[in-house]
């Protein structure tokens, strides 16, 4: 098991469109983010406004945007939901939990990557980091230590050396560890557990082991909706189409990034324009064809944009959409008119003849109720009986081996969203002479449309076995 946590460090700032500079986000009169040019004039969090003002004169201030901000964490679950059906949505970020069939991209490494990319694609801010656990994933992933840590490297010597900064823990037992010259995880799990329980509390000994992976991870997984929505706010109102063509350009980078991890399209959305007198202006785009590129997406809206007169000043602009399934019919192999079965074996003897005898291979039935033993691998050409034959009840051609085991959520087995049956159940019971199996098999669908085929253990287990084309 693999964890992949994702924090967005500027989160406060990322709501806000078209940013000044110096600028800083303000909540309760004090500062709860400011930007690279306020820091170096000595800002930071948690000063108040009158000290900002008086260390920074030219400082603009804008005022947290919570609900922005979990339109945002919404969009940036979407787009984690395209690499991992098990998303986590944290209060600045989401984490992913990846099994060894959880991802199309593969490799750790290649996963972080494509995450990478797509991040700062959308122009965010933000720190990755992958390690066995969810708890020590996440704790790299806010002590800016962007590591990638498999359970087959020895991850547990090597984060002996995190700060312990990163810990989400109370700021007095951080004092205490601090008072005592601990700075790093070392420090403490060189420290007996039950003098530790004593000094700090239970909470430092649960964090520890949830980061050592020796206490059950259980999480919220988060379910994807199946439409877009993100506001920006602007730090002052605006009345140029230039500042707002800015925003939505952003919004839009943004949705193609969802729009591609999900596989998704649209066929319309609307932009609503939050004016400075109270009103909203919409602006409702409907499309010939269902699309995904950004720059067409782009270029609808700065035509519109052109002559564009909202009459008021400008301080907020939303874009929602919903969500279409990209699934497209495979294209055939031959020419609509062209298949003959002579020209089809003729093939399969010249792509033998190019890449060896054993590299095609054909399947035959095998007379056994377990799904993975029902087939067997034969030489081409087969010398299996010919004709067809009809399989006694609906069978996959695509099986998982071994099968995934699924979350379940309130008794509802999830992947990439909860499971709704649409057949089933259909028992296989057998192998008593040398692999018992006892199962009840459901023909099931998700949120993404996907039809799977998954099964219930006798211990009441869930697992995901295969995948209908």
């Amino acid at each position: 098991m693999l964890w992949l946590a994702v924090v967005l460090t500027a989160l406060p700032l990322e709501v806000f469109a078209a940013r000044p500079a110096p600028f800083a986000v303000v909540e309760d009169k004090a500062l709860v983010d400011c930007d690279a040019q306020a820091r170096a004039q000595g800002l930071t969090p948690g000063l108040s406004v009158a000290q900002a003002c008086a260390l920074c004169p030219s400082l603009s201030l804008g005022a947290r945007d919570r609900a922005a901000e979990s339109s945002l964490l919404e969009g940036l679950a979407a787009f984690a939901y395209g690499f991992s059906p098990c998303v986590v949505l944290r209060a600045d970020g989401v984490l992913m939990r990846f099994t060894d069939q959880a991802s199309p991209v593969g490799d750790p490494h290649r996963i972080v990557a494509h995450v990478t990319r797509g991040l700062e694609d959308a122009g965010y801010a933000f720190e990755v980091a992958m390690a066995p656990t969810a708890a020590l994933a996440w704790h790299c992933a806010r002590s800016a230590m962007r590591c990638v840590w498999t359970s087959k490297d020895p991850w547990r010597l090597a984060m002996r050396s995190l700060p312990l900064t990163g810990l989400s823990w109370a700021g007095e037992a951080r004092a205490a560890c601090q008072a005592l010259g601990l700075t790093r995880m070392g420090d403490l799990l060189d420290l007996p557990r039950p003098g530790l329980a004593h000094r700090f509390g239970q909470e430092i000994v649960r964090l520890i082991e949830g980061l050592m992976g020796e206490r059950p991870e259980i999480e919220d997984f988060w379910a994807p909706a199946p439409w877009f929505r993100r506001r920006l706010a602007f730090p002052h109102p605006v009345e140029t189409d230039e500042a707002l063509a800015f925003a939505l350009a952003r919004i839009v980078r943004e949705w193609v990034m969802v729009l591609r991890a999900q596989e998704a399209r649209v066929a319309g959305f609307t932009v609503e324009m939050n004016c400075e007198d109270g009103s909203l202006r919409s602006e409702v785009f409907t499309l010939t064809r269902p699309e995904r590129d950004g720059q067409v997406l782009m270029r609808l809206v700065r035509e519109r944009l052109r002559d564009f007169r909202p009459g008021s000043a400008i301080t907020a602009v939303t874009v929602s959409a919903p969500l279409e399934d990209l699934t497209e019919g495979s294209l055939p192999l031959w020419r609509d008119g062209q298949w003959r079965e002579q020209d089809f074996r003729g093939f399969l003897d010249r792509l033998q003849a190019r890449l060896g005898r054993d590299a095609v291979r054909a399947l035959s039935l095998h007379p056994d109720h377990r799904p993975e033993r029902a087939s067997r691998e034969t030489p081409w050409p087969s010398r299996a009986p010919q004709g067809r034959i009809r399989a006694p009840a609906d069978r996959p051609v695509w099986l998982i081996d071994p099968p995934e085991r699924l979350d379940v959520v309130r008794g509802t087995p999830m992947f990439r969203g909860p499971l709704k049956f649409a057949r089933g159940p259909e028992r296989v019971e057998t192998g008593w002479w040398d692999e018992p199996v006892v199962r009840d098999y459901f023909v099931a669908t998700n949120a993404r449309r996907e039809s799977l085929w998954v099964f219930r253990c006798a211990r009441g287990e869930w697992f995901l076995h295969g995948y209908f084309a």
